[in-house]
C-alpha cells in the first residue's frame, strides 16, 4: 500500500503545482486564523519550487526518518476495534540499498511490540521479539521492502484536483497542502492503486479485489520543503478509508507525521557482528 500511496502523492503534486503559477501565501495558523509574519518572503512560484524540489530529491543518496503513526482499525463483522501507535526510526541509503529500522508498536489492550531490522548487501535481518531472536529473512523479500513504484502517471487523471491545492510559506519552508474527499477522489485513488499493484498480482486476485472495493472518505497531505536546500523536511498524511472482500469490510483511519533529516550524511549502514553471529534462518526459527 505504501508504494501506490507514494505514487499517488507524487502524481498529484506534479499536476497541481504545474498548474499553479502563483507565489506562496504566508502560512495560516490553524488555531488563530492569523497569517505568519515572514521576513524572508519568497516570490518563487509553485512550479519553480517543485522543479527545484525534484532536482534536489534526485541527488538524495541517504536520509534519516522519524515517523509517528496513529491508526484505528475496525472490522465490524468481527466486532474488532484496534487502536495502535507506531514510532519508527529509520536510516536509509539509496544505492546500494541499505536500511536500518527500529519500530515500537503499542496496540493498547492487544499488547506492544518492539522490533528492529537491518537490510544490506549482507542480507535481511529482523529481530523477532516473541522468541528474542534475530532471524535471517529470504533474500527475495529485500526487493519487496526496498522496491519503489514507478511514479510516472497519466497526468490527465489529476485534472479535477488542481483547485484542491494550497501553497503557503513560513520563514524557512514552503508548505504544500492537499485536502480531498468525495467520489471524484475515490475514483482516482482506485485507478492509481490498480496501476501500482505489486509485481505478480493481477486483476481478479484477492489483493486486487480489496483495492477495487476501496472507498476513501478523506485524505489530507501536507509537505514541508526547505527554502534553502529544497529538500523535503517533513510531511503529514491523514487518511480515512474502507476496504473489503467477500462482504468483509475493514475501516482504517490513519494519521502519519514524518520528520526527515541527515540527508546525504549517512555513508554506511553496518550490521552489528553480534546480529550476524546469532541470527538464524527464518524457516528454521518458525519450525521450532
Amino acid at each position: 500500500m505504501k508504494n501506490w500511496m507514494k505514487g499517488l502523492a507524487a502524481g498529484v503534486l506534479v499536476l497541481g503545482l504545474a498548474a499553479c503559477g502563483e507565489t506562496a501565501e504566508p502560512k495560516t495558523d490553524p488555531e488563530t486564523g492569523k497569517k505568519a509574519e515572514i521576513k524572508n518572503e519568497s516570490k518563487m512560484t509553485a512550479q519553480e519550487v517543485f522543479k527545484k524540489s525534484v532536482e534536489a530529491s534526485a541527488d538524495q543518496k541517504s536520509m534519516h526518518a522519524q515517523m509517528d503513526i496513529d491508526q484505528l482499525l475496525e472490522v465490524p463483522s468481527q466486532d474488532l476495534k484496534m487502536n495502535s501507535k507506531i514510532k519508527m526510526d529509520m536510516d536509509m541509503i539509496v544505492e546500494p540499498l541499505s536500511m536500518y529500522q527500529k519500530m515500537q508498536m503499542d496496540m493498547g489492550e492487544q499488547g506492544s511490540m518492539d522490533t528492529e531490522m537491518y537490510m544490506t548487501e549482507e542480507g535481511f535481518f529482523m529481530y523477532e521479539p516473541t522468541t528474542d531472536q534475530w532471524m535471517i529473512l529470504p533474500s527475495e523479500l529485500v526487493g519487496e521492502m526496498g522496491g519503489e513504484a514507478d511514479p510516472t502517471l497519466d497526468m490527465e487523471m489529476f485534472n479535477d484536483f488542481v483547485d484542491d491545492f494550497t501553497f503557503e510559506q513560513t520563514e524557512d519552508e514552503y508548505v504544500l497542502k492537499l485536502k480531498a474527499s468525495g467520489e471524484k477522489f475515490n475514483t482516482l485513488l482506485k485507478e492509481v492503486a490498480m496501476q501500482n499493484l505489486p509485481e505478480g498480482l493481477e486483476e481478479g486476485t484477492e489483493e486486487a479485489e480489496i483495492l477495487e472495493n476501496m472507498e476513501v472518505k478523506s485524505l489530507e497531505y501536507e509537505i514541508f520543503i526547505d527554502k534553502k536546500t529544497f529538500q523535503t523536511n517533513a510531511f503529514n498524511m491523514d487518511i480515512d478509508m474502507t476496504m473489503g472482500i467477500d462482504e468483509e469490510e475493514t475501516h482504517i483511519v490513519q494519521k502519519m507525521k514524518a520528520q526527515l533529516s541527515k540527508i546525504n550524511e549517512i555513508e554506511k549502514i553496518e550490521i552489528p557482528q553480534e546480529v550476524l553471529d546469532k541470527a538464524v534462518d527464518m524457516n528454521e526459527l518458525m519450525g521450532q
